[in-house]
């Protein structure tokens, strides 16, 4: 029924935590990180809300970020790298009214931009546009431009406005699919749709258009099948150009920036803010004879501390290695940083069991105990048992025979739990505290 940091994908049928997240960078980072960007030199660039760039060289746990530079046109909405028929790649970005992009084949890739060619492209930029998302598709980098699709071409041809998608349509994310370019869009007006669609650089028009119930498509990823998450209501929808059911919704809402998707160990993932679970969510599956499954995956190092994460900007995977951007808000006071997922410690997990009755909700059932069947624990780990009865609003802690709620006895196969309480629904829960990589290891 919920349940949080459960690796739920491994080969075995177990409950046990997954991997605890660390904050990677808060000092230097000073605004909201919407894009990042790994790039083909080893480093992974990030893109802020007020104009800051920084970098960061190597794998996800080796080096320091650096700040590279400030763009004084203000928040950076989109962000890519693409590289032409001379060789020469590009990192682009986008601000409110005009394109910019640095030759990356000069100046060092660590040390301060100082060869960026600012304002690169200004003409017929819209200022109104909300986000200049890019995507390389169709061998050319694409840029969101309003209603319009902006393209730089492989031989550096640049076109502000190749594809237009009629007013008060607003381009907010693309992904790539086959040769094709998806786009996804919100309402300049308040209308409750949004709609996907698709284009490739050889059409005059734009070849595929769907509809989806909910206030715009916020961020685009494809896995196994093609997702999208619309709205604020924690949904992801199928981006089939068929489907417009959803297949999933994230309890508690919530949504995703354009950024804020990416792929991690063939899972789709999805940075969601603004509900009632902020963090990472993943959606799929890891063996095709198992079915997709929601996942809240990841609880960001704030979250876990007590504090509110207000904002998740952007989420990716270097090497392997997920990186999350974050905002939280206390008060007046605002901070910004980046959190990573551990390689070495695992996290405290929560498992909450679906509603039993016997098939009789109107019969009282006298619940004596909880056994948890676990693999021999782990030195140094224990695991709580919780309970509800009758739907209650809070949980209560069973207890062991000597009348504590923890159990921690090393290479214990079985942990009993008594309750010895009467009731007509129940409902069962774990806390599982893992130690450095270990965890509890639950198999019923």
């Amino acid at each position: 029924k919920h349940g949080h940091a459960l690796n739920i994908h491994g080969r075995d049928d177990i409950l046990q935590c997954g991997s605890s997240v660390v904050t990677a960078e808060e000092t230097l980072i000073t605004d909201l990180i919407q894009f990042f960007v790994p790039a083909a030199d080893g480093s992974t660039y990030a893109f802020g809300s007020t104009g800051s760039i920084y970098s960061r060289s190597g794998d996800i746990g080796d080096g320091a970020w650096n700040f590279s530079y400030n763009d004084e046109s203000g928040a950076i909405l989109g962000a890519g790298e693409f590289q032409l028929s001379d060789g020469i790649r590009y990192i682009f970005w986008s601000t409110a009214s005009q394109y910019s992009r640095r030759d990356m084949s000069t100046g060092g890739k660590d040390q301060p931009w100082t060869n960026v060619t600012a304002n690169w492209k200004t003409d017929k930029v819209s200022s109104s546009a909300v986000w200049h998302p890019m995507a390389v598709a169709s061998g050319s980098l694409m840029i969101g431009n309003e209603e319009g699709l902006s393209i730089v071409d492989f031989d550096g041809n640049f076109d502000p406005l190749r594809l237009n998608i009629r007013p008060g349509n607003r381009i907010k994310t693309l992904e790539e699919r086959g040769d094709y370019v998806v786009l996804g869009t919100d309402r300049s007006d308040q209308s409750e749709e949004g709609h996907i669609w698709s284009w490739i650089v050889t059409a005059q028009n734009y070849v595929q258009k769907k509809r989806i119930p909910v206030q715009g498509a916020n961020a685009l990823i494809f896995t196994e099948s093609a997702l999208v998450q619309g709205g604020d209501n924690g949904e992801i929808f199928p981006a089939d150009f068929e489907n417009a059911v959803p297949l999933a919704r994230i309890p508690g809402g919530g949504q995703a920036y354009p950024g804020g998707a990416s792929i991690l160990d063939d899972l789709a993932v999805f940075g969601i803010f603004g509900g009632t679970y902020p963090g990472i969510w993943s959606f799929g599956r890891k063996n095709k004879n198992r079915p997709s499954a929601l996942n809240y995956e990841y609880r960001l190092a704030k979250t876990v501390a007590g504090s509110s994460v207000t904002t998740i900007g952007a989420v990716t995977v270097v090497n392997g290695d997920l990186l999350a951007s974050w905002g939280t808000t206390d008060g007046s006071t605002s901070d910004y940083g980046v959190d990573q997922v551990s390689s070495t410690t695992r996290a405290t997990a929560l498992y909450e069991g679906l509603e039993f009755d016997g098939g009789n909700t109107h019969l009282s059932k006298f619940v004596d105990s909880i056994a948890v069947i676990l693999s021999p624990l782990a030195s140094g780990t224990s695991l709580s048992a919780k309970f509800k009865m009758n739907k209650e609003t809070d949980w209560r802690y069973a207890v062991l025979g000597d009348a504590t709620t923890t159990f921690s006895v090393a290479n214990e196969t079985i942990a009993i739990f008594n309750l010895g309480k009467p009731g007509r629904i129940y409902e069962v829960g774990l806390e599982l505290n893992a130690s450095g990589s270990s965890s509890p290891e639950v198999h019923a």
